[in-house]
């Protein structure tokens, strides 16, 4: 069999991602040296992402059609768990809230197991025939076979330098996540097909590339090329991320009231739920609910205006659950 090769970027929609993206498609040396074989680009759809992401996203995909780049969207539940199609869903579903405090598999269900299931049903039906109806059996069989034969697939991981803690900490968040029920079946924390069959390549680290010279980077692009075909976008995180700063938090509250308010009334559901279960009733940030925590960013941030607090927003915010 003919020896080939497969790269996977793994998209967020955000600044990091999208730096390599541009840098794969105008830098031939930056390609060749993290682009092995046939590139894709693949983006997990959480159902909460912010209205600048995907406006953001239908650019995105021009731009990838333009280069002739395989791009593919991961949305409506087509490759997300059943009992997680969505953040929202979710929340709904099980009166639940991802908090500061305590377990958020958030990301694992919503970014992680959508991408890798997909990329299993992609390796078997481009690379062995395997058709598409007929869902590969579990255990990413072909992402394991792929390897077998033509070595790991590559997946590029969009984490600038100055982040590297996202990498290093974030492995033991993940070992503890997967010892729940969904993984118990391994001894190993992680799975066997990830460890045969991923290799895991972080370029921004690597070139010692750090947030603001991603922003100078493609500011210094729109200098050269028109403004709109390389617009830098908002850092990419749900609009319900336990870890937004009291800024983003005022940034939601004046710009997305509607958005606001159904936050709050999903933690309101998960705290009444868990009324006098004997154990700490906690919501997004802990103890202090969001209606408390949005008083406290007036109290210390409502003096800014709203180009200070979109300038902050511009900066902040990514998912810093997990290595993969």
């Amino acid at each position: 069999m003919e020896k080939q090769e497969l790269t996977v970027l793994s998209f967020g929609c955000g600044q990091d991602s999208t730096d390599i993206l541009y840098r794969i498609i105008r830098y031939p040396s930056f390609r060749k040296k993290y682009v092995k074989g046939k590139l894709i680009v693949v983006m997990s759809d959480t159902g909460n992402e912010h209205y600048h992401t995907y406006l953001h996203l239908q650019f995105i995909i021009s731009l990838c059609d333009k280069h002739q780049i395989e791009f593919y969207f991961l949305s409506n539940g087509s490759y997300h768990p059943k009992n997680w199609p969505t953040l929202v869903s979710a929340y709904q579903r099980y009166d639940i809230i991802m908090s500061l405090v305590g377990p958020r598999s958030c990301t694992d269900n919503l970014k992680i197991r959508p991408i890798y299931d997909f990329l299993d049903h992609y390796v078997a039906k481009e690379f062995y025939g395997f058709p598409r109806k007929s869902a590969p059996p579990k255990g990413k069989r072909f992402i394991k076979q792929f390897a077998k034969d033509h070595g790991k697939i590559n997946v590029i991981i969009g984490i600038a330098a100055g982040e590297e803690k996202r990498i290093k900490s974030a492995s033991k968040r993940e070992k503890k996540a997967m010892q729940t029920d969904a993984f118990k079946k391994w001894k190993d924390p992680i799975p066997v097909w990830f460890r045969t069959g991923i290799n895991k390549i972080y370029p921004l680290v690597e070139e010692n590339i750090s947030r603001w010279d991603i922003h100078a980077h493609i500011k210094g692009l729109q200098f050269i090329d028109e403004p709109e075909n390389w617009p830098l976008p908002y850092p990419s995180n749900c609009m319900f991320c336990p870890y937004m700063t009291k800024v983003e938090i005022l940034w939601l509250y004046r710009n997305h009231p509607d958005m606001w308010d159904l936050w709050v009334q999903l933690e309101a559901n998960k705290i009444k739920k868990c009324e006098g279960n004997g154990k700490r009733n906690l919501g997004v940030k802990g103890e202090k609910l969001l209606p408390e925590f949005l008083k406290e960013a007036i109290k210390e941030f409502g003096h800014m205006t709203d180009n200070e607090i979109n300038d902050h927003k511009m900066s902040h915010g990514h998912c810093v659950m997990s290595t993969y």
